[in-house]
Protein backbone atom coordinates (compact mmCIF):
# COMPACT_ATOMS: atom_id res chain seq x y z
CA UNK A 1 0.00 0.00 0.00
CA UNK A 2 1.49 3.40 -0.94
CA UNK A 3 2.25 5.83 1.86
CA UNK A 4 -0.30 8.56 2.59
CA UNK A 5 0.57 12.09 1.37
CA UNK A 6 1.06 13.25 4.95
CA UNK A 7 3.51 10.44 5.63
CA UNK A 8 5.37 11.18 2.40
CA UNK A 9 5.75 14.82 3.42
CA UNK A 10 6.89 13.74 6.87
CA UNK A 11 9.59 11.55 5.31
CA UNK A 12 10.72 14.50 3.19
CA UNK A 13 10.95 16.60 6.33
CA UNK A 14 12.98 13.91 8.05
CA UNK A 15 15.35 13.79 5.09
CA UNK A 16 15.84 17.55 5.17
CA UNK A 17 16.42 17.44 8.91
CA UNK A 18 19.06 14.71 8.58
CA UNK A 19 20.85 16.82 5.94
CA UNK A 20 20.93 19.74 8.36
CA UNK A 21 18.37 21.84 6.48
CA UNK A 22 16.34 22.77 9.54
CA UNK A 23 14.54 25.59 7.73
CA UNK A 24 13.14 23.27 5.05
CA UNK A 25 12.34 20.55 7.57
CA UNK A 26 10.43 23.04 9.68
CA UNK A 27 8.57 24.46 6.67
CA UNK A 28 7.43 20.99 5.61
CA UNK A 29 6.34 20.02 9.12
CA UNK A 30 4.50 23.28 9.78
CA UNK A 31 2.62 22.87 6.49
CA UNK A 32 1.84 19.23 7.27
CA UNK A 33 0.48 20.05 10.73
CA UNK A 34 -1.61 22.88 9.33
CA UNK A 35 -3.52 20.26 7.34
CA UNK A 36 -3.10 17.33 9.75
CA UNK A 37 -2.82 18.77 13.29
CA UNK A 38 -2.91 15.28 14.84
CA UNK A 39 0.10 13.89 12.93
CA UNK A 40 1.93 12.70 16.05
CA UNK A 41 5.34 12.00 14.50
CA UNK A 42 5.44 15.50 13.02
CA UNK A 43 4.62 17.02 16.41
CA UNK A 44 7.54 15.17 17.99
CA UNK A 45 10.10 16.11 15.33
CA UNK A 46 8.96 19.72 15.02
CA UNK A 47 9.18 20.12 18.80
CA UNK A 48 12.82 19.09 18.67
CA UNK A 49 13.58 21.48 15.79
CA UNK A 50 11.94 24.52 17.39
CA UNK A 51 13.64 23.75 20.73
CA UNK A 52 17.00 23.85 18.96
CA UNK A 53 16.01 27.28 17.64
CA UNK A 54 15.29 28.53 21.15
CA UNK A 55 11.48 28.37 20.98
CA UNK A 56 11.06 26.33 24.15
CA UNK A 57 7.47 27.32 24.91
CA UNK A 58 6.43 26.25 21.40
CA UNK A 59 8.37 23.01 21.82
CA UNK A 60 6.50 22.29 25.06
CA UNK A 61 3.15 23.09 23.43
CA UNK A 62 3.85 20.73 20.54
CA UNK A 63 4.97 17.96 22.89
CA UNK A 64 1.86 18.36 25.01
CA UNK A 65 -0.23 17.95 21.87
CA UNK A 66 1.75 14.77 21.16
CA UNK A 67 1.02 13.41 24.64
CA UNK A 68 -2.68 14.17 24.23
CA UNK A 69 -2.56 11.84 21.23
CA UNK A 70 -0.13 9.32 22.74
CA UNK A 71 -0.42 9.38 26.55
CA UNK A 72 2.19 6.60 26.86
CA UNK A 73 4.83 8.41 24.80
CA UNK A 74 8.04 8.09 26.81
CA UNK A 75 9.89 10.38 24.42
CA UNK A 76 7.18 13.04 24.64
CA UNK A 77 7.44 13.17 28.43
CA UNK A 78 11.25 13.07 28.38
CA UNK A 79 11.39 15.88 25.83
CA UNK A 80 9.15 18.14 27.89
CA UNK A 81 11.42 17.47 30.86
CA UNK A 82 14.43 18.53 28.81
CA UNK A 83 12.69 21.65 27.52
CA UNK A 84 11.78 22.76 31.05
CA UNK A 85 15.35 22.09 32.16
CA UNK A 86 16.56 24.36 29.35
CA UNK A 87 14.13 27.01 30.60
CA UNK A 88 15.71 26.72 34.04
CA UNK A 89 12.63 25.20 35.67
CA UNK A 90 14.28 22.23 37.36
CA UNK A 91 11.28 21.32 39.55
CA UNK A 92 8.88 20.97 36.61
CA UNK A 93 11.57 19.22 34.59
CA UNK A 94 12.04 16.61 37.33
CA UNK A 95 8.28 16.07 37.52
CA UNK A 96 8.10 15.30 33.80
CA UNK A 97 11.22 13.14 34.00
CA UNK A 98 9.57 11.14 36.78
CA UNK A 99 6.54 10.56 34.55
CA UNK A 100 8.85 9.41 31.75
CA UNK A 101 10.57 6.96 34.11
CA UNK A 102 7.24 5.49 35.23
CA UNK A 103 6.21 4.97 31.60
CA UNK A 104 9.58 3.42 30.84
CA UNK A 105 9.24 1.09 33.80
CA UNK A 106 5.73 0.02 32.74
CA UNK A 107 6.94 -0.61 29.20
CA UNK A 108 9.85 -2.70 30.47
CA UNK A 109 7.58 -4.63 32.81
CA UNK A 110 5.12 -5.34 30.01
CA UNK A 111 7.84 -6.57 27.69
CA UNK A 112 9.43 -8.77 30.33
CA UNK A 113 6.03 -10.12 31.32
CA UNK A 114 5.30 -11.04 27.72
CA UNK A 115 8.69 -12.72 27.34
CA UNK A 116 8.27 -14.76 30.51
CA UNK A 117 4.69 -15.66 29.63
CA UNK A 118 5.60 -16.72 26.11
CA UNK A 119 8.36 -18.96 27.38
CA UNK A 120 6.29 -20.57 30.12
CA UNK A 121 2.93 -21.85 28.85
CA UNK A 122 2.19 -23.53 32.19
CA UNK A 123 1.03 -22.42 35.61
CA UNK A 124 4.47 -20.85 36.07
CA UNK A 125 3.70 -17.97 33.70
CA UNK A 126 5.06 -14.59 34.74
CA UNK A 127 2.82 -12.22 36.67
CA UNK A 128 0.42 -9.97 34.82
CA UNK A 129 2.08 -6.57 34.31
CA UNK A 130 -1.13 -4.88 35.47
CA UNK A 131 -0.95 -6.86 38.71
CA UNK A 132 2.62 -5.74 39.29
CA UNK A 133 1.64 -2.13 38.59
CA UNK A 134 -1.07 -2.43 41.25
CA UNK A 135 1.46 -3.93 43.65
CA UNK A 136 3.77 -1.00 42.94
CA UNK A 137 0.93 1.42 43.67
CA UNK A 138 0.19 -0.38 46.94
CA UNK A 139 3.80 -0.07 48.08
CA UNK A 140 3.87 3.59 47.08
CA UNK A 141 0.75 4.23 49.14
CA UNK A 142 1.78 2.01 52.07
CA UNK A 143 5.61 2.12 52.19
CA UNK A 144 5.73 0.27 55.52
CA UNK A 145 3.51 -2.61 54.37
CA UNK A 146 5.89 -5.56 54.69
CA UNK A 147 3.66 -8.06 52.93
CA UNK A 148 3.10 -5.69 50.01
CA UNK A 149 6.85 -5.28 49.53
CA UNK A 150 7.34 -9.04 49.80
CA UNK A 151 4.69 -9.68 47.13
CA UNK A 152 6.12 -7.03 44.82
CA UNK A 153 9.63 -8.40 45.21
CA UNK A 154 8.35 -11.87 44.36
CA UNK A 155 6.79 -10.55 41.15
CA UNK A 156 10.01 -8.79 40.18
CA UNK A 157 11.93 -12.03 40.63
CA UNK A 158 9.48 -13.98 38.47
CA UNK A 159 10.03 -11.39 35.75
CA UNK A 160 13.80 -11.85 35.97
CA UNK A 161 14.34 -8.46 37.63
CA UNK A 162 16.02 -9.29 40.96
CA UNK A 163 17.75 -5.92 41.23
CA UNK A 164 14.34 -4.26 41.54
CA UNK A 165 13.39 -6.69 44.31
CA UNK A 166 16.51 -6.07 46.37
CA UNK A 167 15.65 -2.69 47.87
CA UNK A 168 12.11 -3.76 48.77
CA UNK A 169 13.29 -6.85 50.62
CA UNK A 170 15.98 -4.94 52.50
CA UNK A 171 13.43 -2.34 53.56
CA UNK A 172 10.93 -5.02 54.55
CA UNK A 173 13.57 -6.73 56.69
CA UNK A 174 14.26 -3.47 58.53
CA UNK A 175 10.55 -3.13 59.20
CA UNK A 176 10.13 -6.71 60.44
CA UNK A 177 13.43 -8.45 61.27
CA UNK A 178 11.50 -11.35 62.83
CA UNK A 179 9.99 -12.62 59.55
CA UNK A 180 12.16 -15.56 58.58
CA UNK A 181 10.94 -15.80 54.98
CA UNK A 182 12.39 -12.34 54.34
CA UNK A 183 15.88 -13.67 55.07
CA UNK A 184 15.32 -16.52 52.64
CA UNK A 185 14.01 -14.31 49.82
CA UNK A 186 16.63 -11.62 50.39
CA UNK A 187 19.38 -14.23 50.31
CA UNK A 188 18.07 -15.63 47.03
CA UNK A 189 17.96 -12.16 45.47
CA UNK A 190 21.48 -11.39 46.64
CA UNK A 191 22.65 -14.59 44.96
CA UNK A 192 20.83 -13.61 41.79
CA UNK A 193 22.45 -10.16 41.65
CA UNK A 194 25.92 -11.61 42.21
CA UNK A 195 26.45 -10.94 45.93
CA UNK A 196 26.97 -14.46 47.33
CA UNK A 197 28.97 -13.36 50.39
CA UNK A 198 26.21 -11.02 51.51
CA UNK A 199 23.66 -13.74 50.80
CA UNK A 200 25.58 -16.13 53.05
CA UNK A 201 25.55 -13.55 55.84
CA UNK A 202 21.79 -13.11 55.51
CA UNK A 203 21.21 -16.87 55.60
CA UNK A 204 23.44 -17.18 58.67
CA UNK A 205 21.32 -14.57 60.42
CA UNK A 206 18.03 -16.08 59.31
CA UNK A 207 18.64 -19.75 60.11
CA UNK A 208 18.67 -19.50 63.93
CA UNK A 209 15.71 -17.12 63.83
CA UNK A 210 13.66 -19.53 61.70
CA UNK A 211 14.76 -22.46 63.86
CA UNK A 212 13.66 -20.70 67.03
CA UNK A 213 10.25 -19.92 65.56
CA UNK A 214 9.74 -23.40 64.16
CA UNK A 215 9.67 -22.12 60.57
CA UNK A 216 11.03 -25.32 59.07
CA UNK A 217 10.63 -24.56 55.36
CA UNK A 218 12.66 -21.33 55.29
CA UNK A 219 15.15 -22.77 57.77
CA UNK A 220 15.80 -25.86 55.67
CA UNK A 221 16.10 -23.88 52.44
CA UNK A 222 18.48 -21.39 54.02
CA UNK A 223 20.62 -24.18 55.43
CA UNK A 224 20.82 -25.85 52.03
CA UNK A 225 21.68 -22.64 50.21
CA UNK A 226 24.22 -21.58 52.82
CA UNK A 227 25.92 -24.96 52.59
CA UNK A 228 26.14 -24.63 48.82
CA UNK A 229 27.63 -21.15 49.12
CA UNK A 230 30.19 -22.34 51.63
CA UNK A 231 31.37 -25.02 49.19
CA UNK A 232 32.20 -22.45 46.54
CA UNK A 233 35.86 -22.37 45.48
CA UNK A 234 37.80 -19.64 47.22
CA UNK A 235 38.51 -16.56 45.13
CA UNK A 236 41.98 -16.44 43.67
CA UNK A 237 44.14 -13.43 44.54
CA UNK A 238 46.70 -14.22 41.88
CA UNK A 239 47.22 -12.27 38.67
Amino acid sequence: MPAAPADMQFLKALGANRKGDKTEARRLLEALLAEHPDHADSLEVLAMIVSEQGELDRAIELSQRLIALRPDSIMGHANISRFYMLKGDKTTAEDWQSKARVLGWKDELKRKGEQVGAGQPTLERGPDPELVTRQEDTVAGEPDNVLARLALAGSYRKLGMPARALGHLKHALKLDPSMSVLYLDLGKVLEEVGAPDEAAQIYARGIPLADGKGDLMPRNQMQSRLAALQKRPAKSDGG
